[in-house]
């Protein structure tokens, strides 16, 4: 491919998005040999925003600071890491991207319009998988693996991860995004092969007839 292919992975922790990025990375690499991918996710570089969501728990604190760092710590992302790759035809699959900071922090109080603004102008993935869980199911989910046990900024409060759902869903229809929303109530490699693998694969001979 002259050029790589941009993927994100999106959703409510415990959706499962972790574990469908290194699906789809196993799968690319063995489409061709000669398929290079790197795997990243967000936050990136910026180490405050961790700190944030480790000793904060109130779930609607710091939106201002949040929102501001998320989206710096995406564009030097995509600066440094994705951008440079995906024009050596490497292939990069994020776990995690702008869905994510539209959804949260707008679910924190801050207006998608001014969200969006802050996003203008950034790389946007040439396909998105919005993985769709029940808030019950991810609960139960999150207190089985003991997924972020110690980030409960968001998690630990149910009414607000109701709205980051509702957040992400209507996301859906977002201008000039390909977002393609997945079942994620079924078994990973079920949510893969029957729904993931034949959208990505289209997108894929595109690129390489391209």
């Amino acid at each position: 491919m002259k050029k790589g292919i941009f993927v994100a992975f999106e959703g409510i922790d415990g959706s499962g998005k972790s574990t469908q990025t290194w699906l789809l990375g196993k799968h690319l690499a063995e489409l061709n040999k000669y398929n290079h991918i790197i795997m990243t996710r967000e936050p990136w570089k910026d180490m405050k925003i961790r700190k944030i969501l480790t000793q904060d728990k109130d779930p609607y604190s710091k939106s201002e600071e949040l929102a501001k760092r998320y989206v710096e710590d995406r564009k030097s992302h995509v600066k440094k890491l994705i951008e440079p790759n995906l024009k050596k035809g490497i292939s990069v699959i994020t776990d995690r991207y702008s869905l994510s900071t539209l959804s949260y922090q707008q679910a924190q109080g801050i207006s998608l319009k001014k969200l969006l603004k802050m996003h203008k102008g950034l790389l946007i993935p040439n396909i998105i998988f919005l993985i769709d869980v029940p808030v019950n199911i991810v609960l139960k989910r999150m207190t089985k693996d003991k997924i972020n046990k110690h980030e409960q900024k968001f998690e630990a409060n149910k009414d607000f991860i109701e709205k980051l759902r509702k957040n992400y869903l209507k996301l859906k229809e977002l201008p000039n995004h390909k977002i393609i929303v997945i079942d994620g109530t079924k078994k990973p490699q079920e949510i893969f092969e029957k729904q993931i693998k034949p959208a990505f694969n289209k997108l894929y001979n595109q690129f390489v007839s391209n």
